[in-house]
């Protein structure tokens, strides 16, 4: 029989968190966890509806430099390639807002009104513990999302003696790329200090045709981490991030010279303040981007130089409690709170140049206050619901002088959202088998790129039904998802110039399904498989929904035996032929049908001593020529002429070690 953890009850087994040595508890991660293999070549699904992965595992293809390669490895995202970094992700055919982002808990947003700094823009994988990823509308703990919800996470360590502990990893590869993290945690019982820092550098890539693709980029961060452990169940922590870096764009005429973030985030626990009350937690945090983008820096310049330098203000807090108020029955509840304003500013001709000394000017700003409750009660020993509710009050100010999205200065639009869940799940006695089927309802206001093509857009919702199930057993593991979702005033972006607006609202039916499995072949071979696939249509103009990813799958052969591990993947895409030409989201527009494609990546690698693993691999292995469907068109200016073409055969090399 499979033994069930529920999701809110095993976040609060702290009895049971893992013990890494020199004196050193880690917390123990939320969900039902399981080991990651040797080297990760498609995230597993945990259960039907969410995938945690660990970011410090080997994996392939090439380690990933930011939040959204990475989340390309998982099944069912895609990513918006617009250079060699930065690129937007989504899940199941919906991103942008619609994915609700989270770096420890916290909000941020980029400045760039053509979506050069997506949220995972900021994020260097390794430099986070592990990455969990909630599909659909199953949670309303971190917002309402209705694609789902990515977190970014890292652990907060507990010394019982003192003692260091450390990470770090080495990449490089073809086009002079370079990978450098380095994370040192060091402690007592009375707190620890945890120092990381990041390095990313890469060159113009070539594609399989051997065309040099404008995409170089430079990319550093360091944090700093205070834990303060007064007590065996009190923690105080002080987070401070900042990162900066550049980077070339092949599909717009700007490149981003500045992704200059400044991050500071207190925290605060308490467990097992009473019987029923297992933890109370309070965050509050502050984010700023000042981001800045040219067409001089990093390519010819032109004929007339022309510089935009946006910002963003990004504060908020949450304050939530864990109960268990009786056997069985978990609950967790909350508010949380976000505010966060943007500034701008455009020059062009020789005052491009001086552009530090004009200021910027305000554009907008956002509020978000909401309450939430999740109810989990255990059934029978078999079976258990999770119940969700959750209330936002949401208000978008137009605060630019010569107007906003069509609005006035000062004018105001306010929403009540309303997003709640029910699942229900079932473990076999017979067999290693968990089922589950959930309804959830999302509803979100439009975004700041939404409103400022059309600042009163109506608020868009999703209600979407979810089935699936997970299985485990020796030989055999793998998970189905289904879903089938009603998506009411869907928020679909317009090419300029095709109609009288740039955005404006639709209904659309999205269905698809998601499955992936491992079988073992011995003791050191095994065999992976991953499918996705979406279908959506946008029933008010009765075409499909733009910006729908094609069939995708994956197959793995891989080896471990002793010190020693390899592998391949196969990864298919099929033709896309289902297109709505110039209309799309914030981030990318549908320009024409796509051909398919398949690609070979392969790896090898050692444990060169304890804890430390050297990794070598081959992407792309016979140098194919070939682009993603999902790709940025320029949204502003119209879509872009050419598509750009994914790295052609890149070599690399990995070397990780714990300490």
């Amino acid at each position: 029989m499979i033994q069930k953890q529920t999701r809110i009850g095993s976040a609060l087994a702290v009895a049971g968190a893992l013990t890494l040595g020199h004196g050193v508890v880690m917390a123990e991660p939320e969900a039902r966890s399981t080991l990651s293999p040797l080297v990760i070549t498609a995230p597993m699904m945990t259960d039907p509806y969410s995938v945690v992965t660990d970011t410090r595992e080997p994996r392939l293809p090439l380690p990933a430099h930011d939040g959204g390669s990475y989340l390309k490895s998982i099944p069912g995202f895609s990513v918006s390639r617009k250079g060699g970094t930065s690129g937007d992700p989504e899940l199941r055919g919906l991103g942008g807002s619609r994915l609700n982002i989270l770096l420890d808990d916290t909000h941020i947003l980029g400045g760039c009104g053509g979506r050069m700094d997506p949220p995972t823009a900021y994020v260097f994988p390794q430099a986070y513990d592990r990455i969990e990823v909630i599909k659909g509308p199953q949670s309303v703990r971190y917002g309402a999302a209705p694609a789902g919800i990515v977190r970014f996470e890292r652990d907060s360590p507990r010394f019982t003696t003192p003692g260091v502990e450390g990470f770090a990893s080495m990449t490089v590869g073809r086009f002079d790329r370079v990978d450098a993290m380095t994370d040192i945690t060091a402690g007592d019982s009375l707190g620890s200090v945890r120092v990381i820092g990041t390095l990313s550098d890469q060159d113009n890539y070539k594609d399989g045709d051997d065309n040099r693709v404008h995409s170089n980029y430079n990319r550093w961060s360091t944090t700093g981490i205070l834990g303060w452990t007064p007590g065996d169940d009190t923690r105080v922590e002080f987070t401070y991030d900042r990162s900066d870096g550049r980077a070339a764009y092949d599909d717009r005429g700007m490149d981003g010279t500045a992704f200059d973030r400044t991050g500071y985030q207190l925290s605060v626990s308490q467990r097992n303040l009473t019987p029923w009350l297992a933890e109370v937690e309070a965050i509050a945090y502050y984010n700023y981007v000042d981001h800045v983008m040219d067409n001089y820096t990093l390519r010819q310049p032109p004929n007339m130089p022309m510089v935009s330098y946006p910002d963003r203000r990004t504060v908020g807090g949450r304050l939530s409690a864990d109960l268990n108020p009786l056997p069985g029955t978990w609950i967790v509840t909350g508010l949380d709170y976000a505010e966060n304003e943007h500034r701008g500013n455009q020059l062009m001709g020789m005052d491009a140049f001086g552009w530090r000394s004009v200021p910027r000017e305000d554009t907008a700003s956002f509020t978000d206050v909401g309450v939430f409750m999740e109810l989990e009660q255990e059934l029978n020993r078999q079976s258990w619901v999770t119940l969700g509710l959750r209330v936002d009050r949401s208000e978008a100010e137009a605060e630019a002088a010569d107007g906003f999205g069509g609005a006035a200065t000062g004018e105001t639009e306010r929403s009540t959202l309303r997003s709640g869940f029910a699942r229900y799940e079932y473990a076999l006695d017979a067999l290693p088998f968990n089922l589950f089927a959930g309804v959830g309802h999302a509803e979100r206001a439009p975004d700041f790129w939404e409103r400022r093509r059309v600042f009163d857009l109506d608020d868009e919702t999703l209600t979407q039904l979810d089935v699936g199930a997970s299985w485990s057993s020796p030989r055999l593991s793998g998970s189905l998802s289904v879903f089938y979702g009603w998506m009411d005033d869907y928020i679909l972006i317009v090419q300029p110039g095709r109609e009288d607006t740039e955005a404006r609202n639709v209904d659309a039916i999205t269905m698809g399904v998601e499955a992936d499995a491992t079988v073992k072949l011995g003791t050191a071979w095994s065999l992976t498989g991953a499918v996705s696939y979406v279908r959506s249509k946008n029933d008010t103009d009765d075409v499909p929904l733009a910006q729908t990813p094609p069939l995708e799958g994956s197959l793995s052969l891989d080896y471990a035996q002793g010190r020693y591990f390899a592998g391949g993947q196969l990864r298919a895409v099929a033709r896309q032929h289902r297109v709505h030409d110039g209309y799309g989201t914030i981030y990318s527009l549908d320009t024409d049908e796509t051909p398919g494609f398949a690609t070979v990546s392969a790896y090898a690698g050692s444990e060169l001593f304890r804890n430390t693993r050297a990794t070598v691999g081959v992407d792309n292995l016979f140098d194919r020529g070939y682009a993603e469907h999902i790709q940025r068109g320029a949204a502003d200016l119209g879509a872009a002429e050419e598509r750009i073409n994914e790295p052609g055969r890149i070599v690399w090399a990995n070397v990780t070690t714990r300490f």
